[in-house]
Formats: C-alpha cells, structure tokens, sequence
C-alpha cells in the first residue's frame, strides 16, 4: 500500500474514530502533538544546511539571475491574489451586529519588532526561537559569504553529507505520519463543535472558495502554460506531502519531502532534470518558504470579511489601502498582522478571536493553498533560469476563459447559498436569556422606590442583627448596569452582583430582596437604614466616602470608552487624545465626569442618568461614552454598531466595591470576610467568566457521538 493511501486512510479512520467516541479521544492531541514535534525537528537544520550549501556553490552572477526571475514569478502569483482579495468579498451578501468582554482588549498592544523577525544580531537566539525569517536571512549570508572564498568545498560537501542525513531522519518519521494523521484526525473529530464555526460561516465559504480556485484551477494553470506540467501529475507527484500537510497544518515540517516532489515533476518532464536544477531547486525552496504565499496572503480576507459583518464594507479606498497593508502584513504570520489590520481599519479587534476558532479548519487548507503556491514559484523560475520556460498563449487564453466562467459561476452560486442560509447574530439573545450559575429562588423586586413603609426596620446601627431577625437581606441596585444587575428576558432580575447578593443571602441564611435606587438617592437609604447594602457594579470613588461606607474591593474594572466602530482609532491613544480639542464626552459616573472635565479642559464632559441615553441618540454631538471595558462590553451586544476602546498605553483601572452603611464595623468585617472568602475560593472568577465574559451564554452539551447519542454505550 502506498504511503499517501497510508495518509489517507489513517486520517479518515481517525475522523471516524473521533465522530464514534466523542470527547474521549481528547487525550490523543498528545500523539499528534509529539508527531508534529518530530517532524519539526530536522526542518530548520535541514532549510540551513540546503541554503548555505546551495549559495556557496553558486555564482553571484547565477544566483543575482535566479533571484530576480524568483522575484518576478513571485509578484506574479501575488498579484493573482490581489484581484483574489479585491473580488472574493462579491460572494458576501447584505448584511448588519457587539460581544461579551475579553481580556485581550485590556492587554497592552506591544509594537511588532520587525527588526527582532528579521534582523538576526543573535543567530543561535534566532534558531532557539525559531524566528524562521532571521535563520533564513543568516544561512543567506553565511552562503553568499562563502561564494567567494578558495577550499570551501570539503565544507561544502561535509554540509550535502549533513544535509542528507536530515534528510533521511525526515523519511524515518515520515513513515509513522499514518499513525500521526490519525490521533490528529481523531481528537479535531471528537473535540470541535459545528455551534463553535457558525458565526464564521460565510468567512469559512468564502476561503474555501478562494482555495479551491487558486489552488484547483489558477496555479496549477500557470504552470502548465509556462512548464508544460500537466494538474493531474503534479497533484498525482504531490498528493502524499499535500496530505501530511493538510493534517498536520504545516509546511516546513515536510519541506524535505516537497523538494523531492519538485524534482520528481521537473525529472519527469520532457527536458528532465539536471544538476545545476536540482541544486536550484534545494535553495529556492527553502529560500522561498519566509516570503509571502497566496494561501497567507488570501487569508488576510478575514479583515474585509470583519467589515462586511460590522455593517460597514470596504470602499474603493480602503480596498486600495487594504490590499497595500496587506501586502506588507503579509510578511508575518496572520495571528500577527490581522489584529494589525483590523486596528487599521477601525474594525473590532475582538472579531480576532473567531479568527483564531476559524484557523482550526482554515489553516489546514491555508498550507496546501501555500505549497502549490511554493512548487509553481519553484518550478517556474528553475526552469525559466535556466531557459526552458515560456508561456503557452493558446493554453494560456483558453485556460482564463474557462477560468473566468468557472470563477464566475462560483461566485454566484456561492452568494446565492449564502443569502439564503445566513443567520443573524444571536449574541444579544445569548445574554438576555442567562441565568444564574446555580439555581435561586426567586426574590422580591421592588421598583418603585416608595421604601419607607411598615416592613421596613429603621436603621439601628446594626445591620447583621437587623437582617437575621427580619430574614431578609436587603440589596439596592441601579437599573442599566449591564452586566451586573439587570432583567433578562423572562423579566427576572439577573447579572453578576445580582448572583453575589443570592450568595451572600444564603451565607446569612435569610432571603434577598432587591429595591431600585440611583446614584443620587443610594446614600440616604443606606443612611436610613431602607438599604443594607448595594450590590450594582457601584465603582469605588472618593466623594461617596462621606455618605458612605465601602466593603473591600472585590473586582477591578478597566477605564475606557464606548465609541461608534469608525472612532476607534481616536481613542485608541490616551497621549493623542489629550491633545484632541472640542471633544463632548458623557459618563453615568459623577464623579469620573468631574475627573474627565479636570484632565480634558478643551473638551465638554456631560453627566448623564444612564447609558441608554447616549446609545438612543439623546446626545447626538456625543463622541464617546465614559464607562469600563467590562460593563461596556455587554452594552454593544445590545447596540452593536458601537465599540469598546481601552485608550493604550497608560490604562486606568478603578476598583468596584459594595456601599454599605457608615459606622456599622460588624456589617463592614462581615461583609469584607465574605468577599475574601469567595475570592479565595474562585467564585468571584467563576461568576466574572459567567457574567462578563459571556460563559453564561454559552449552552454546553456534551459533545455528539455514535457510542453515546446513537448506540448508547457511553
């Protein structure tokens, strides 16, 4: 049995095998981590070994000449993925959508150091690291440094010894790549959820068609019409590489076995290959592999795609300005120059994370999209160095207008399925229907602020005894503070501090009841004694100190700002914002508005009761909401055309705490041993992912498969 049948069924059985047990092929990413390890292992040797050697042996004059016609072939390919980026985003029918708070937004941005990617001042730094475009640039010199030195060829040739060898532990491990397939295949199939790919739809069809085009139909195309090799002997040469680099999502890991690919398809041609060939082939491969590929290159569409989702698709300028960004970006892995773009263009930088859910699936066919883009640059400037390329232009007219029908057709088809299957955004739907972690009984909710009343103890001076002889604790809190304390959409009153007050009722041992209040009027209930305690996502702030008592800080939130999705950019600075005049800011926050008037005296600041004014378009001239990342976050699921920016890079974080009554020490050493005992225990973090970072709205099943939900074994 040949070894790409070998590939092939080693990965259809673990897809098999995952799809019958589910979860419990979990423990099998270990194998399929260890077999990608050893596949790495002699790679990097192996791509400066063949680049050193390759370049010590040729001539400047030679190698200036490959050089260039590889530069030429190499804009060539791109520039077919430039029209690819300008043309694929047609398929995305009309569309409009915000997302629960993610850490990342806080983290601080660090600068991309381009001169650390590919500047190697510490070349064994660059190897242990595996900073791949500074090893390359590295060997590049240390060849063309030896190209002009006398007796180098007993170095040479121990190097060709050396390299084979690598080559040769290559092959060993390339012969258990079946049993690496399958535990990859396995735990991909028994762990992924389809619920986890459906807001990446469209992006998911979209790539897929772009690679089956580029990589189907285009490159193989082009090669035929400059090299005479026909598509079905270079899939039929290539088809066990283009398997192992499908499973394990990785090009360099088999770059070896790519090169012996590439000389196969060049031997069986009709001019056969020489040895000047074969060494060209050894050091254009690897000496390609850091550069930009179609498959990176294309995958960058994720950023318009970003747009179109948002409601705001590229123009003609910014799809100038993008395919120029992207150019550069290019150079990078995506993981580096997508949150790039997507700041670029204003666009939500939290819409990176369905990315890295995306990159399951499409980096697996990112790399076979990137290795026929390596084989066409390949076999097209080898031959072409060496004058046995040239362009076909019967096949070549006949090859663009069969293309062009193909390409068209698709297009439609592919817009056409998508305007008739997309779903809309459900987030906002996911948040107002959660419910708390563990089950509560259902507690009183008085709205209407008329608290004194006969069922109301008058303040003396002793809370705890007062809520254990009326058994029931009583919890202020402010209407619109998402996601702290608000109604979901069964009307129950819900939300991070909402949990906190049931948690701390049932320590008590008393019931909870809950009663309105605002900022303005907190202070005289709690004085009364109406109120034992407000539970609101209330920041700590100096000026309430002298109405009221606070309990120790139980979570800190981060300063930011609420803007549409086309002002990110302004506020993304808190240094330029500072310079920026005539700006109208409002805030919820009294005393943050005092603050912000102090630190922007060029601007307007303006206190408003609640958010929902400045998101209903009461304050039309507004440019930014003053709130925190963490409470913002749920605000733009409900009104999704606005974002939360977290100025960089001087963050400001402001603690929250409980307000509880003055001059109560046993209510306020309750309280506080409570917070830090649930601090302590995970709670308070269990309750923040839950309510914050939208866990809550998560429905998690046990995942599908044929042992449990068909035969009933599990």
């Amino acid at each position: 049995m040949k070894l790409s049948t070998k590939i092939l069924l080693g990965l259809l059985l673990g897809i098999g095998v995952g799809l019958f047990f589910g979860e419990l092929c979990e423990p099998l990413h270990y194998i399929g981590d260890g077999f990608i390890g050893l596949m790495q292992m002699t790679v990097l040797p192996y791509i400066m070994v063949g680049i050193i050697a390759n370049l010590g042996r040729m001539s400047l004059v030679d190698g200036k000449d490959m050089l260039l016609k590889g530069v030429i072939v190499l804009a060539s390919i791109l520039g077919i993925g430039v029209v690819t980026l300008l043309f694929l985003p047609l398929i995305l029918p009309e569309w409009t959508s915000g997302s629960f708070f993610n850490p990342a937004v806080i983290a601080i941005e660090e600068p991309l150091n381009f001169i650390d990617l590919y500047i190697p001042s510490n070349p064994f730094s660059s190897m242990a690291n595996n900073v791949v475009p500074a090893v390359v640039l590295f060997s590049i010199f240390l060849g063309i440094g030896l190209t002009g030195i006398k007796n180098k060829e007993k170095l040479l040739d121990n190097l060709d010894i050396l390299g084979d060898a690598l080559n040769e532990i290559n092959k060993m491990v390339v012969r258990i790549t079946p049993i690496g397939v399958f535990a990859i295949g396995a735990y991909n199939a028994g762990t992924m959820t389809v619920e986890e790919m459906q807001r990446l739809h469209s992006y998911i069809i979209m790539y897929s068609l772009a690679v089956i085009l580029l990589g189907g139909y285009w490159l193989p195309m082009l090669i035929n019409v400059t090299t005479g090799i026909k598509p079905s002997r270079l899939f039929a040469v290539t088809k066990t590489t283009m398997l192992t680099i499908f499973a394990t999502s990785k090009i360099i890991i088999v770059l070896p076995q790519l090169i012996d690919d590439i000389k196969q398809l060049i031997k069986e041609s009709k001019h056969g290959l020489t040895e000047d060939e074969e060494s060209k082939i050894e050091l254009l491969v690897p000496l390609s592999y850091p550069f930009p590929n179609i498959g990176t290159f294309v995958v960058f569409v994720f950023v318009p795609f970003v747009a179109w989702y948002m409601g705001s698709s590229f123009g003609l300028f910014e799809n100038i300005a993008f395919v120029f960004a992207t150019t550069l970006s290019s150079f990078v892995a995506p993981v580096t120059g997508i949150p790039f773009l997507l700041d670029l263009f204003k666009l939500p930088q939290d819409m990176f994370q369905l990315f890295v859910i995306s990159s399951v699936y499409t980096d697996r066919i990112r790399v076979v999209l990137g290795t026929i883009h390596l084989i066409a640059l390949t076999i097209i400037t080898v031959k072409w160095t060496i004058g046995k390329a040239g362009i076909d232009f019967g096949k070549l007219i006949k090859g663009v207008i069969i293309g062009s029908v193909l390409t068209v057709g698709l297009f439609i088809g592919a817009r056409y399925y998508l305007k008739e299957t997309l779903l809309e955004s459900n987030q906002y739907e996911e948040f107002v229907q959660m419910e708390f972690r563990t089950p509560h009984q259902k507690a009183k909710v008085i709205t209407d602020g008329n608290y004194a009343n006969d069922s109301i103890i008058k303040f003396r001076r002793n809370n705890l005894r007062d809520i254990r002889e009326r058994g029931v604790l009583r919890v202020g809190y402010i209407s619109d503070h998402l996601p702290y304390a608000y109604r979901n959409n069964e009307g129950e009153l819900v939300g991070f501090d909402v949990e906190m007050a049931h948690l701390l009722a049932e320590e008590l041992g008393v019931k909870p009841e809950f009663y309105r209040v605002s900022y303005e009027n907190m202070p005289l209930h709690l004085a009364k004694g109406n109120i034992n305690i407000i539970m609101s996502g209330v920041s700590k702030t100096i000026d309430m100190l002298e109405t009221n008592d606070f309990s120790i800080t139980y979570l800190n939130q981060t300063l930011a700002f609420i803007v549409p999705d086309y002002n990110r950019k302004l506020f993304g600075n808190s240094e330029s914002l500072n310079k920026k005049d005539s700006l109208k800011i409002v805030s919820a926050n009294p005393y943050l508005t005092a603050k912000l008037s102090t630190a922007m005296p060029n601007g307007e600041v303006l206190n408003v009761a609640s958010p929902r004014q400045f998101f209903k378009g009461n304050h039309p001239d507004a440019d930014a909401l003053l709130f925190s990342a963490e409470a913002g976050a749920a605000w733009t699921l409900i009104y999704p055309y606005y974002q939360v920016v977290v100025p960089q890079p001087n963050i400001v974080t402001i603690p929250n705490a409980y307000p509880i009554p003055q001059n109560d020490s046993s209510w306020k050493e309750y309280v506080d041993t409570w917070i830090e005992l649930k601090s302590k225990d995970g709670t308070i973090d269990k309750l923040f992912k839950h309510w914050v970072e939208g866990q809550g709205a998560e429905i998690k099943e046990k995942r599908w498969c044929i042992a449990h939900d068909v035969l009933g074994w599990l």
